[in-house]
Formats: structure tokens, sequence, C-alpha cells
């Protein structure tokens, strides 16, 4: 499903979260589509897990010194989900099967 940014904005607004309006474009909720890390997520979930992606549910970049690691959670075509993280971006993603909890 894609999403145009008025909807999601339209959506936010909805859920009570505001923006910036001072001339500051408002943040990205999803990362590019075309995005190299994306394309480079996708083929290594492929080959690892067997998972052809069906969207990247949450992403998250943090900034440490000149170099970002990335994080987030993705889904599968089949239902599966995994947690993603990155540290650098030169080395490979690491990921985590989501499964239920029981306490």
């Amino acid at each position: 499903m894609k999403w145009t940014v008025a909807a999601l904005l339209s959506i936010a607004a909805g859920a009570g979260v505001s923006f910036s309006a001072a001339g500051e474009e408002a943040p990205d909720i999803q990362p590019p589509a075309d995005a190299r890390w994306r394309l480079v997520l996708k083929d290594q979930v492929k080959v690892e897990k067997n998972c052809d992606l069906a969207e990247v549910l949450t992403y998250s970049e943090l900034k440490i010194g000149d170099e970002v690691a990335i994080s987030g959670k993705l889904s599968c075509v089949d239902g599966r989900q995994y947690d993603y993280s990155r540290p650098r971006p030169h080395q490979k993603f690491e990921f985590r099967l989501c499964e239920p909890s029981v306490c």
C-alpha cells in the first residue's frame, strides 16, 4: 500500500502528532523506497531468511560520529516479522525473528 505525504500527515494530525511549520519539511515517516540500504536489506533478508520483503514497518537512524546506524522492523510477504539492525554502513544487517512471548 502506498501512502501520500498528505495522507500520512492527516493520520498523524488525527493521532495528535504535531510538526513544526516554521519553514521546515515534515520528517519522513518511511525511508525512501529507493534508498541504497533498503535494497541491501531486501536482498540480504531474502538470502538469509528466505523472506520476500513486504514492507519496512519501522525505521530509525542513530548518528554515531560520521556513521549512521540503522534499525527497525520489517515484514515478509508470508507474515513473518523481523527486527533488523546494522551498526555501520559497511556491515551486514542482523535479523531477529519477532515471536510472541509469554510472561
